[in-house]
């Protein structure tokens, strides 16, 4: 497993006039309007595109983060080493995610591990520049106030499931939510998601196929 987390190292892929255009959509989705042309312009100036192969790491644990980035194609996962040793998934960045994190907000070092699980394409911002680029923005405002939100959503929704819910409820609904999860992801991360062992992911698969 490699890992890469200076700028500089990363590849870049070749620039496509339709490179920003999922990050573009993603920003309109939150605040139901159109980007100001003079904003699609900082956003290009600053969000750079970067190339992450397969198996290589975004960020490790004890890394102090520096960046975020949005995915533009292929899959990535966070996770962290427990104290017994075990990997635990914490989150999947599908595309149209941002990938961002407490420690990069805390400017302390990080807990987790970002993997890519497949080759991926990101568009990439140092925090410092875009700390900048948003201060004192009535638009970026809107677009961090929105994205505060849905986080605080997916955190009550992620803690309610595991208290409501029974392990096949959470593998049902995840399949709701991601249809094709398991023709990109290996039972092994999906059943860590969701908090039991992948024998008991595959005993619950059991029963389902026989409903």
């Amino acid at each position: 497993m490699s890992f890469i987390h200076k700028t500089e190292q990363r590849k870049e892929p070749p620039m496509q006039a339709d490179l920003y255009a999922p990050l573009f959509r993603f920003l309109e989705s939150l605040i139901a309007a159109k980007i100001p042309e003079d904003e699609q312009k900082n956003i290009i100036n600053i969000f750079k595109p970067i190339r992450l192969n397969k198996k290589e790491l975004f960020i490790k644990e004890g890394d102090i983060p520096t960046a975020l980035a949005f995915n533009v194609s292929g899959l990535l996962r966070c996770y962290y080493i427990d104290t017994k040793s075990n990997d635990v998934t914490k989150y999947f960045y599908f595309e149209g995610s941002i990938i961002s994190y407490s420690g990069l907000l805390l400017k302390k070092a990080s807990k987790y591990y970002i993997e890519a699980l497949e080759d991926c394409v990101l568009l990439y911002v140092d925090y410092r520049s875009f700390e900048l680029l948003t201060q004192d923005s009535f638009f970026w405002l809107k677009i961090i106030k929105t994205m505060q939100q849905h986080a605080l959503i997916y955190k009550e929704e992620r803690e309610s499931s595991f208290l409501l819910e029974t392990a096949s409820e959470r593998y049902v609904n995840l399949l709701h939510r991601y249809p094709y999860i398991e023709q990109r992801i290996n039972l092994g991360h999906i059943a860590s998601y969701l908090g039991i062992s992948q024998v008991s992911l595959s005993r619950i698969r059991g029963k389902l196929r026989k409903i």
